[in-house]
C-alpha cells in the first residue's frame, strides 16, 4: 500500500533581509510613495514603493518588523505633510506625522509575523505565496482604515490608492472603492516578493519561478488597467459655475473683515459680465468654503448683494459661511451656549425675502486642532500657544449631506463635501444614500466639494486635496466640483479628467456643462462589503501567522 503524500515541508529558516539592508529599502519604499503624490506625481512610484517596504517587512523578526515600518512611515509622512509647518511650525506636523508613523510601525510589525509565521506552516509553496500575499495586502488596507477613523474621527490621507488619480488604474475604484483599490495595488506588489523569497524550498526553488509571478502580475494589471469606469444612467445635464476668490483667507493673513467676501462678490460680478457679454448663462454658481465669512445672514447688506447676484445671474449661489446659533444650556447657568458651525448655504434671487435660505448644510467633519480642540487642557499644558489660536469650537453637522438645489434649468440634487469632508468614505456614503431634508428622492446627481487650503500656501496640500476629490468623483460616478479660495480648483468629469480649471493662487472663475448622474457605482453599493473582506484576510492572515510561529517552536514528540 502507498504511504500518502506528505505536504511540502517549510522553510526551517524563512528568508529575510539583513536589518542593515532591509532599512534602506524601507527608507526607499516610504519615498516611492511620496513620488507619487502630486509634488513629483509619478504614480507607478507608488507601486515600487509598496513593493520595496514589503521587501523590508518579508519574513522579519517582529522587533525588527516594527522599527523598519516605522521607518517607512517616517520617510513617507514627514515630507508628505510637510506643508502643515508653513505658519504652525514643527509641532504639528510632528504631533500628527508621529500618530501616522505609528501605525506604520504597527503595520511593519503585522506584515512581519504573518509572513513569517505563514512561511513555517507545511503547506505548498504556491499556498504559502498566496497566502503571503493577501495577508501583506489586507493588513495594508486595515491598517488604511483604522488610521481614518481614529483618534479623533482619523486622518483618511495618504492611502495608496489615492495615487492612482491620474494614472490608468484609477477606473478600478468606481468597482472597488477606495478599500478595494488599495487592496489590489498592495496584493499585485507582495505577490512577486512573496514568490521571490519562497524561491528557496518546494516547487519555487528555480529562480524562473518569481519571474514568472511578476510577469504574470503586471499582465494582469495591464489588463485591469483596460477596465473603463463603472456606467451610470445620466439623467440631465448642468452649467455650473464656481469663483476663486484668491483672498487673504488663512489664519494668519493680514486681512479686513469682509475682503473674503468681497473677492468673490466682485470675481463673481465680472464672470457674469463676461458670460452676459457672450449671451451665455449658467444654472448655479458654487463659491469655496468660508467665502461669505462670518455669519452671512446676520449681515443684511452682504445677504442682499449675494441675492442680488444670484436674480442677475437667474441662478442660486452655493457658498460657504460660519454660522453661531444658541444651543443647549450644557453648563446649567440659565444660559444657552453657542454653537459654531462650518456651513454651506444655497441663497436663491428673490431679493424681497433677504434672510430666507434655499438650503443648508453644516459639515459634519470638524477638523481637530484645527476646528476644534479635543481635550484642550492637557493640550494647552504641552504648547499654549499652539493651542489658544483655536478661539472657535465647531460642532459636527447632522443635516444630510446632500441638497435639493433649484437651478435654472430645474431642481437637481448636490452632494456637498465642505474641505476634509471629501476624503472620508463614510461620508461619500452619505452623499450618494441619504435624503435631501426637503424630502425626495435620495442620493446626490453632482458633488459640490468647497474648501479653503489658504493656510497651505503654495505647498501641494492642496494638489493632495484635488487628487483625492478627483478618485471620489471616478469612485462615485458623480462630476466634482473642487472650488478653493485660492485653490487648486477644477470641475472634474465622472471619469476623473478635467472639464475646466483655475490658475492656483489667481483670481478667476470657471463654467462647465456637467451630466448629472442616478444610480449607485459597485464601489458605493458593495465597497464597505469589499473593505471589510480585505481587513478580515487581513487580521485572518495575522492570526495564522501566528499560529505559524507557535507551531514552529512546539517541541516536536
Amino acid at each position: 500500500m502507498t504511504a500518502p503524500a506528505e505536504p511540502a515541508p517549510p522553510p526551517a529558516a524563512p528568508r529575510r533581509l539583513r536589518w542593515w539592508l532591509a532599512l534602506p529599502f524601507a527608507m526607499l519604499g516610504g519615498l516611492g510613495l511620496d513620488a507619487a503624490t502630486p509634488w513629483l506625481a509619478w504614480w507607478p512610484a507608488a507601486l515600487v514603493g509598496a513593493a520595496l517596504i514589503l521587501v523590508a517587512l518579508w519574513q522579519q523578526r517582529a522587533r525588527a518588523g516594527l522599527g523598519l515600518g516605522a521607518a517607512a512611515g517616517a520617510a513617507f509622512w514627514l515630507p508628505n505633510i510637510h506643508w502643515l509647518t508653513l505658519y504652525l511650525g514643527p509641532v504639528p506636523w510632528l504631533g500628527l506625522a508621529g500618530v501616522m508613523i505609528a501605525w506604520f510601525a504597527l503595520l511593519g510589525l503585522a506584515v512581519a509575523v504573518a509572513t513569517r509565521g505563514i512561511a513555517r506552516l507545511p503547506i505548498p509553496a504556491w499556498a504559502r505565496v498566496a497566502a503571503q500575499a493577501v495577508a501583506a495586502a489586507g493588513l495594508w488596507v486595515l491598517r488604511e482604515q483604522l488610521q481614518s477613523t481614529w483618534p479623533y474621527g482619523g486622518f483618511a490621507w495618504g492611502r495608496i490608492a489615492h495615487t492612482q488619480a491620474e494614472g490608468p488604474l484609477a477606473a478600478l475604484v468606481s468597482w472597488l472603492g477606495f478599500p478595494g483599490l488599495s487592496g489590489i495595488l498592495v496584493f499585485a506588489c507582495a505577490l512577486p516578493v512573496a514568490a521571490w523569497f519562497a524561491r528557496g524550498g518546494g516547487a519555487a526553488r528555480r529562480p524562473l519561478a518569481p519571474i514568472l509571478v511578476s510577469a504574470a502580475t503586471v499582465l494582469a494589471l495591464v489588463l485591469l488597467a483596460l477596465a473603463p469606469p463603472a456606467p451610470l444612467a445620466r439623467s440631465g445635464d448642468l452649467r455650473v459655475a464656481a469663483v476663486q476668490g484668491n483672498s487673504k483667507s488663512g489664519i494668519f493673513d493680514d486681512r479686513e473683515n469682509g475682503d473674503v467676501f468681497r473677492s468673490h462678490l466682485e470675481e463673481t460680478g465680472r464672470m457674469l459680465d463676461e458670460l452676459e457679454a457672450r449671451g451665455e448663462r449658467v444654472d448655479v454658481i458654487v463659491w469655496p468654503e468660508n467665502s461669505a465669512e462670518f455669519a452671512l445672514p446676520g449681515h443684511r447688506d452682504r445677504m442682499s448683494a449675494v441675492q442680488r447676484l444670484a436674480e442677475r445671474a437667474g441662478a442660486p449661489i452655493v457658498l460657504g459661511t460660519i454660522l453661531a446659533e444658541p444651543g443647549d444650556d450644557e453648563d446649567g447657568d440659565g444660559e444657552r451656549d453657542i454653537v459654531y458651525t462650518n456651513s454651506t448655504l444655497v441663497v436663491s434671487g428673490d431679493a424681497s425675502t433677504p434672510t430666507i435660505i434655499e438650503g443648508r448644510y453644516d459639515k459634519r467633519r470638524p477638523v481637530p486642532f484645527a476646528e476644534y480642540m479635543p481635550n484642550r487642557p492637557f493640550f494647552r499644558a504641552l504648547a499654549p500657544d499652539l493651542v489658544d489660536l483655536v478661539q472657535l469650537e465647531y460642532t459636527a453637522g447632522t443635516l444630510p449631506a446632500v441638497l435639493e438645489v433649484d437651478g435654472a434649468a430645474g431642481p437637481f440634487r448636490a452632494g456637498i463635501a465642505i474641505c476634509f469632508d471629501i476624503v472620508f468614505d463614510d461620508h461619500a456614503d452619505a452623499m450618494m444614500t441619504q435624503q435631501p431634508a426637503t424630502g425626495g428622492e435620495a442620493g446626490a446627481q453632482v458633488i459640490f466639494a468647497q474648501t479653503n487650503n489658504a493656510d497651505f500656501g503654495r505647498t501641494d496640500q492642496s494638489a493632495q486635496q484635488l487628487q483625492i476629490a478627483r478618485l471620489r468623483a471616478v469612485e462615485t460616478g458623480r462630476a466634482l466640483v473642487n472650488i478653493s479660495t485660492v485653490g487648486t480648483s477644477a470641475i472634474v468629469a465622472p471619469d476623473g479628467a478635467d472639464l475646466a480649471a483655475i490658475e492656483p493662487h489667481t483670481v478667476g472663475f470657471m463654467v462647465a456643462e456637467v451630466p448629472l448622474v442616478d444610480g449607485l457605482t459597485p464601489a458605493s453599493r458593495f465597497g464597505g462589503w469589499i473593505a471589510a473582506a480585505w481587513m478580515l484576510l487581513g487580521g485572518a492572515g495575522l492570526l495564522v501567522g501566528l499560529y505559524g510561529s507557535i507551531r514552529s517552536r512546539a517541541p516536536r514528540g
